[in-house]
């Protein structure tokens, strides 16, 4: 029998019991330490209150996504009824070729692995022969390549590897994006706490390299370049990319080259950065192409980040702890997207059709068609009679009216000039489209 019970029955809830010498010995610290505090010699202490966990202060220092500020007066209008054409974001509509969709099917199995992250080794092979195809150079599928989710993630993890954490000695923390840019490479410098280098666009739309001084040389990280150009089609030729090379080599950081657009062309095929490098293993250059805009596969997420072995030996460390290692039905889906240029002359012929509609109308209407050698959109001027040639005065016009671009404003300063139209939607619906524009400009 338990010896609790051969005691009295308590009634209702356990009361504790106190152990008097305990409380004796606590009265007598007390009245101690009461003494000695108010001698002066122990201070009073409060305990202060945590403070609240904190945000990353740089996303206060982000901009609006330039796609979200399109959408409040859009969703007005088709609330309203009005029929809405999208030429405002560069989405691909047409299909994904049915062959694609075909080896992604054929690749879903009953069971499933991790992927790695270094990606299937058949996929590395067709990205470095793609390479080798397109651009004349020899990439080693093991040193020099890597797939990616897409452009985005090699575009935003990329910062990561070469801007030294805040406080570090001699720490290189500037980036020079173009003032005309995609707003991933900037976001990715800000919220990696590093410092943006705006660099200015010269007349023909491409960087003025010559703002590269040795001032700003000495604390540049990663020179990013973007041909052709988003928003302007701009096209670089060859011996920019080695005068950009000259300059990384002289002061010791990576020059990234954005090459989403190389394959929609429509004169003649664009140089690549890689084209430009004296040195077998690519040093200070990095190239970060995707399937979304050649092979209409925006919603699969696959490309690939290839050049310097230096960097590409780093991602290939981190890549596996930030959890993008490319699903393998994705990656053989990629494998026969890459092995294919049929499929990408085609699509290239459909955009030109449309590119030559929306040219017929601005030589119609007075309308100045700048740069725009590349890409899938055409970089037109705000008309004179727009006040202030204001970008989003003569966007709002149009929105008006049913037919969504950008303002160049939206992609920074330099743009406020300018709307950039994104010819993607299929060609009944441009020509739809146009037949509109002839009716209002």
């Amino acid at each position: 029998m338990s010896s609790i019970a051969s005691g009295p029955r308590c009634r209702g809830a356990p009361r504790k019991v106190r152990d008097r010498r305990t409380d004796r010995d606590a009265n007598a610290n007390k009245g101690r330490c009461g003494e000695r505090h108010a001698a002066g010699i122990i201070p009073h202490v409060t305990t202060p209150v945590p403070a609240p966990f904190g945000l990353n202060r740089a996303i206060a220092d982000l901009r609006p996504y330039a796609f979200t500020q399109l959408r409040a007066r859009q969703d007005e209008l088709a609330a309203q009824g009005v029929r809405l054409i999208n030429f405002g974001v560069g989405d691909p509509e047409d299909e994904t070729p049915q062959f694609i969709r075909d080896a992604l099917v054929a690749s879903i199995t009953p069971a499933s692995r991790y992927p790695t992250a270094a990606g299937l080794p058949a996929l590395r092979q067709a990205i470095a022969s793609w390479l080798g195809r397109r651009f004349g150079v020899t990439v080693d599928p093991e040193r020099h390549v890597l797939p990616a989710n897409g452009a985005k993630e090699a575009l935003y993890n990329l910062t990561s590897l070469v801007l030294d954490p805040p406080g570090t000695p001699g720490r290189r923390d500037l980036v020079a994006v173009p003032e005309l840019a995609y707003q991933v490479y900037g976001d990715s410098v800000i919220l990696h706490h590093g410092e943006v280098f705006p660099l200015p666009l010269g007349p023909d739309w491409l960087p003025d390299l010559d703002a590269i001084t040795p001032e700003i040389g000495r604390r540049l990280a990663i020179l990013w370049l973007n041909s052709p150009h988003n928003p302007t089609g701009s096209v670089a030729p060859v011996a920019h990319y080695r005068r950009a090379l000259d300059l990384a080599h002289q002061y010791g950081f990576l020059v990234a080259s954005d090459e989403a657009y190389s394959e929609l062309w429509f004169d003649a095929p664009p140089a690549g950065l890689l084209q430009a490098c004296a040195d077998p293993d690519f040093s200070h250059a990095i190239v970060v192409n995707t399937l979304s805009k050649r092979s209409n596969m925006t919603a699969y997420r696959s490309g690939l980040i290839a050049g310097d072995a230096r960097v590409i030996a780093a991602m290939k460390n981190v890549r596996p702890r930030i959890g993008v290692a490319t699903p393998e039905f994705i990656q053989k889906a990629a494998i026969a997207a890459w092995n294919d240029e049929v499929h990408v002359e085609a699509q290239r012929a459909r955009y030109a059709v449309r590119r030559d509609l929306f040219l017929d109308l601005c030589a119609r209407k007075n309308l100045t068609v700048e740069a725009s050698q590349g890409a899938f959109y055409l970089w037109i001027r705000v008309p004179d009679r727009v006040p202030g040639r204001d970008a989003r005065v003569f966007a709002s016009e149009l929105l008006d009216n049913g037919i969504i671009v950008l303002p160049g404003s939206f992609m920074g300063p330099r743009g406020s000039g300018y709307v950039r139209l994104a010819f993607v939607p299929a060609i009944e619906t441009c020509r739809d489209a146009v037949a509109i524009l002839d009716r209002i400009l």
